[in-house]
């Protein structure tokens, strides 16, 4: 599609750069990108790409929004707290730009969703705080043959590269056989918005560079920043010949990373968190779901378009999205967990459990 006048004006001093131009800016336009996490990273990077008119921009992220999100999530405000990422980034964005096509997806990334959450992309901008789903990324964008711009921060370091099937080392060239049970996490760990600004500006102008045309600037090279000694620099990565991703030799029709149907994720407000992710996307009737709710007298805090959150009781919370991934924060156990998502999501929405779990009441009484 052309530019019209008003994106003209309105991206006027993008085009009269040399980097971007009239033919660049109308590639912007014409493409579409997908930022996995809409977090720490994915909210300037979302930020900045609708800002600069790529004409597409698929969010995906399953969770919702909490208060702790706000120093460093940009794109959320108190009165988002509750409500699904993915629905109030997209509110926010189109505020930002209008003119932008912005699709939210509340998936959970796994080997089973992967394929729906980038299918169609011209590049693939991880925004994401967990190894095995970049590594499901890593492999659909290698196997896709989709640029995959990967970023990572923690406290005041962060890194980034530019992942070009084919050309470049993939992530498990240099990143192999990480766990995400000993990676540190910002809820533990903090971590500074400085240096999720610094690394998502950097996965930007990569992207645009790509959409453009040009050669990524950390194609084979990995950017590292430490915002605390204000320290940059870059270095030589070379793909591993028997990487079992983009080797000769790799399968990519095998299914590597274990989808984990329950989760238990860092603490908040000093109560244990717990995520289901079903293996399908449940397509949740959020209508159907809250009126059941409602008659139940169950008191519902927020309702949205994309996800539901509900007082389960005194001590216990639950946000489901319309994916079917469930949070369940005070929850002391996880058979607890599965318990108040059985009684939700299998037994008030009739849900067959074998799209959860081919094995989910057999898990359920394990538990």
């Amino acid at each position: 599609m052309e530019l019209s006048d008003e994106e003209i004006e309105r991206y006027s001093r993008q085009i009269v750069m040399d980097e971007i131009g009239f033919e660049g800016q109308q590639k912007l336009k014409n493409a579409r990108v997908t930022v996995i996490g809409v977090g720490g990273l994915g909210s300037p990077i979302t930020q900045q790409l609708v800002a600069m008119g790529i004409g597409t921009v698929r969010i995906v992220d399953r969770d919702v929004v909490e208060i702790s999100n706000l120093h460093r999530q940009v794109l959320y405000g108190d009165e988002d707290v509750g409500l699904s990422k993915a629905e109030a980034a997209h509110d926010r964005l189109k505020r930002i730009n209008p003119k932008v096509m912005i699709e939210p997806l509340t998936l959970s990334i796994n080997d089973d969703t992967v394929d729906e959450a980038i299918n169609n992309s011209d590049v693939v901008i991880d925004g994401l705080d967990s190894v095995s789903a970049r590594y499901s990324i890593n492999r659909a964008c290698v196997r896709l043959k989709i640029p995959y711009i990967f970023g990572s921060a923690i406290v005041t370091t962060g890194s980034s590269t530019s992942i070009i099937p084919g050309k470049t080392p993939c992530l498990e060239c240099f990143q192999p056989a990480l766990k995400d049970d000993e990676m540190p996490k910002c809820g533990t760990e903090g971590v500074h918005p400085a240096i999720l600004t610094t690394v998502s500006s950097v996965q930007v102008s990569e992207a645009i560079r790509i959409i453009i045309g040009k050669e990524p600037n950390l194609a084979n090279k990995l950017f590292l920043a430490d915002v605390a000694n204000l320290d940059y620099d870059k270095v030589k990565i070379i793909k591993q010949f028997k990487c079992n991703v983009c080797g000769p030799d790799a399968d990519l029709t095998i299914k590597k990373s274990k989808r984990k149907l329950i989760e238990d994720i860092c603490g908040r407000e000093g109560k244990s968190v717990h995520i289901i992710s079903p293996k399908e996307n449940l397509e949740i009737n959020l209508d159907k779901l809250n009126n059941i709710l409602e008659n139940d007298n169950l008191e519902i805090i927020r309702k949205g378009e994309l996800g539901t959150t509900l007082n389960y009781n005194e001590k216990i919370t639950v946000s489901i999205v319309t994916s079917g991934v469930s949070i369940i924060v005070g929850a002391l156990e996880e058979k607890r967990a599965l318990e108040i998502f059985s009684e939700i999501i299998i037994n008030k929405l009739e849900i067959n459990p074998e799209k959860v779990h081919n094995e989910f009441q057999k898990l359920l009484k394990v538990n």
